[in-house]
């Protein structure tokens, strides 16, 4: 079923349309919130609370169309929150769920989960709303205009985070390159 559909008969108090929302949402809005938390347990009350907040609003969201970025507002807002008031950082976790490999799989899974460690981390010492940024946009895949409305700045901000996220990003990762770790091809 479309979201818009789902998300008119949620407003109307369907539970069941609820609980679809929260199915489509959950897998993606949890690695959002863990990439711009980077604690697990954080991110699981960061979604927690986001869908809490979606269900006790949904007489507020006006144009149900426009959920995802409403949806997206309210996550991020809600990191934000929590990140502010941890102020400390947590070892990375893995977001990816394993798989067995094959045994001629082994050294590239290894190389691939070395690769993706390097950039947790990298994302992870972004500072957070340049790190929601980056998150939304290439976790998520949000437009510039979608980001805009889901943290509440212009599209300018949005380009200026991304521009500023990425070279920063790139500026760890050689960092990391130099001290012996992965040779990045990602932003180039």
């Amino acid at each position: 079923m479309e979201d818009t559909e789902l998300v008119k008969r949620m407003i109307s108090g369907d539970r069941d349309a609820f609980d679809g929302l929260m199915e489509q949402y959950q897998p993606q809005a949890l690695r959002a919130a863990y990439l711009i938390s980077g604690s697990h347990a954080d991110s699981e009350d960061i979604v927690q609370e986001t869908f809490i907040a979606c269900y006790l609003n949904r007489r507020q969201i006006k144009n149900p169309e426009a959920f995802r970025g409403w949806f997206y507002k309210t996550l991020s807002r809600n990191a934000w929150r929590i990140c502010r008031k941890k102020k400390k950082e947590q070892p990375v976790e893995e977001v990816y769920p394993e798989h067995a490999a094959a045994p001629g799989e082994l050294l590239g899974d290894l190389l691939q989960k070395e690769e993706e460690r390097g950039l947790y981390e990298a994302v992870k010492a972004l500072p957070v709303k340049q790190r929601t940024v980056i998150v939304l946009y290439y976790y998520n895949q949000m437009t510039i205009k979608e980001i805009a409305k889901a943290c509440g700045c212009l599209e300018g901000t949005v380009k200026s985070r991304l521009f500023n996220g990425k070279a920063r990003l790139k500026a760890i990762m050689m960092e990391q390159e130099e001290k012996g770790g992965t040779t990045w091809t990602i932003l180039s």
